[in-house]
């Protein structure tokens, strides 16, 4: 499979995502699984940013944990949830941006 493109938008990521799923046979896995996956990598982020911050960690636990691993991580199996929606998750950002836009934050 050809490389992600430098400044690939976020259309180009979800591309990408469906076809790297495809070549490494997770294309078949369903939405649930998917975000059960999703579920787990959030986890791991977390736990990524606790040991950044200082927090205890499990010393059995492998290896050091790096945020952008598992953000890069988070967001690779955002996308295949996505993707198996049927949602153009750029669309959806600009709409749910353009309402947000709209409401009064503190």
């Amino acid at each position: 499979m050809d490389p992600l493109t430098q400044n690939a938008s976020l259309r180009d990521l979800q591309s990408y995502v469906a076809k790297l799923e495809a070549e490494r046979g997770f294309d078949g896995r369903s939405a649930e699984s998917q975000c059960l996956k999703l579920c787990e990598e959030v986890g791991e982020l977390a736990g990524a940013v606790g040991a950044l911050t200082g927090q205890p960690q499990d010393v059995r636990r492998r290896g050091s944990a790096d945020v952008g691993d598992e953000a890069a991580d988070v967001l690779l199996m955002l996308l295949a949830v996505v993707n198996r929606s049927g949602i153009d998750l750029e669309e959806a950002l600009r709409r749910k941006e353009a309402r947000n836009n709209t409401r009064q934050w503190r």
